[in-house]
């Protein structure tokens, strides 16, 4: 677990890094941009994430695990990477066809002030998906090598610092918002050439079309593991962002009101960067132990894997909580998106109770209980989808946020039910505890902590400077407090690392 955490900690340094980037992006999409621009943008991502997520037709979550029971035997491995992009190609191409042939329906759906809008750049979106499918799968076998720090590099900070140049582009007026809107998609294409390179750089990575070197029942195999991950994934990825795709469709101010969900969305996404960090390495730590059938290890991966996870995102769930004011200040113009501040603290309670609950996504995909998550899945989905329906008309984009922390809190409830029950793997112990009261008098600090600035005068300068005091105080407090309740071996171990090499990673 040393180098797990050792390469997320390091991966969590560039995440956290990238997020401050992303919040620069978003700051200046929100200042220059109109909400209806801003909110195609954003709304765009979210349908060419699902989509991929549903063409890549479970090869991804199978390149990932069968990388490594094919570890010894090169020709299927490179036999298993070139059908695990060739298949996901030929199936976004038939999705293509079928999205210009629908075009008049699929446009009808959203509101009629949105659909001149939508209709210019409706061609754009298939080239979107070919993007992520390829950045998908190029990346998940980066970290299957345990490239995982590198990759997160290419995507967290080199294609925003891209996005920032695009957007001073257009607030400097060098650029239409159509070259904006169009230069945001294409950029989006960079990680998928870098991360080609790196696979290429990789032992062991090449193409093969020998399909006979898998045998019929090999084939069987793979084809019912990635059929039931094809629906996994696809229920997965659909259940975080179906009130994203949705709001702009039944939200009365259609993607008006969608850029403001999306940059409570984007809030909320701070929260989810030790999980970006963590996760990738810890996944292919479990993968390994499950193969090798080594069930002390794994559970007690999980159990570490879970505090190690917990406790960077409640000291970030803190930060947030105690700064939504300054948030609304400088987001956007006026504060005219001030409604992220009920949204972000409804979305939160739903995505910290899927943080708290540990690995049980990666530990059921790689079991043999992946159909028990898909079949609780497809039913919380539709509830999902019932709920937003029902209350976006009538609450709008609390009735969204509502919609999504509810199916995540019975989601997860579930799945942790079912791993312990099943698995006897608990991701709650008294280290949690630790972690929960390490965590009460860093809150109380930045929560009772005056405003001693007035954001009106200079709303940048004295914002910033009372965010940076309230943020120093709580880490400091949530640190000291760690560091005396020790709910972490692996943590204590890092600090011990950092004093001895007087380095971070």
């Amino acid at each position: 677990m040393g180098i797990v955490f050792r390469q997320s900690a390091k991966n969590l340094i560039i995440v956290a890094f990238g997020a401050v980037l992303g919040m620069l992006v978003m700051w200046l999409s929100t200042k220059y941009m109109s909400k209806q621009g801003y909110g195609y943008v954003r709304s765009i991502s979210v349908y060419a994430v699902m989509l991929s997520q549903m063409l890549l037709l479970g090869l991804n979550s199978t390149l990932i695990v069968y990388t490594h029971r094919l570890a010894n035997d090169i020709r299927k491995r490179k036999l298993l990477i070139s059908l695990t992009l060739l298949i996901p190609v030929v199936a976004a191409g038939i999705f293509t066809v079928l999205y210009f042939i629908f075009r008049n329906q699929i446009l009808s759906h959203f509101q009629k002030e949105d659909r001149i809008f939508l209709t210019e750049y409706f061609a754009w979106l298939p080239l979107l998906i070919f993007f992520f499918i390829f950045t998908t799968i190029l990346e998940q076998y980066l970290g299957s090598q345990m490239k995982v720090a590198i990759s997160a590099f290419v995507r967290e900070i080199i294609l925003r610092v891209a996005n920032i140049i695009l957007i001073l582009l257009f607030a400097f007026g060098c650029i239409n918002l159509h070259s904006l809107i169009t230069g945001t998609i294409l950029i989006s294409g960079i990680p998928m050439v870098i991360f080609l390179v790196l696979c290429f750089r990789t032992p062991g990575f090449g193409f093969s079309f020998r399909l006979r070197d898998f045998s019929i029942s090999e084939y069987k195999e793979i084809g019912h593991f990635a059929w039931y991950h094809l629906l996994l994934g696809g229920v997965l990825i659909l259940m975080p962002l179906m009130d994203s795709a949705l709001v702009p469709i039944y939200d009365h101010s259609g993607l008006q009101s969608a850029a403001v969900y999306a940059a409570a969305n984007f809030v909320i996404a701070f929260l989810l960067i030790p999980s970006k960090a963590f996760l990738p390495a810890s996944f292919a730590a479990m993968a390994k132990a499950f193969a090798e059938d080594d069930m002390v290890s794994a559970r007690g991966m999980f159990g570490r894997a879970s505090v190690n996870l917990l406790i960077p995102t409640l000291g970030i769930a803190v930060i947030l909580c105690c700064n939504l004011q300054n948030a609304v200040a400088v987001i956007g113009n006026g504060k005219n998106y001030s409604d992220i501040i009920n949204v972000f603290l409804i979305l939160m309670l739903g995505n910290l109770v899927n943080i708290a609950t540990g690995m049980n996504d990666q530990v059921l995909s790689i079991a043999n209980y992946y159909k028990f998550n898909f079949y609780v899945s497809v039913v919380l989905i539709t509830l999902q989808f019932v709920l937003i329906k029902i209350l976006v008309p009538r609450f709008g984009l609390y009735g969204a946020a509502w919609s999504n922390a509810s199916v995540l809190i019975i989601f997860n409830v579930v799945k942790y039910l079912f791993v312990w029950r099943k698995m006897a793997m608990q991701p709650f112990s008294d280290k949690t505890w630790r972690v929960l009261v390490a965590a009460l008098p860093a809150l109380a600090v930045g929560y009772f902590f005056p405003y001693l600035f007035d954001p009106e005068r200079h709303v940048y300068v004295h914002t910033f400077i009372d965010a940076g005091i309230r943020c120093a105080l709580i880490a400091i407090v949530y640190i000291a407090m760690l560091l005396w309740l020790k709910p972490s071996p692996d943590l204590v171990e890092y600090v011990g690392l950092i004093k001895k090499n007087k380095r971070l990673y």
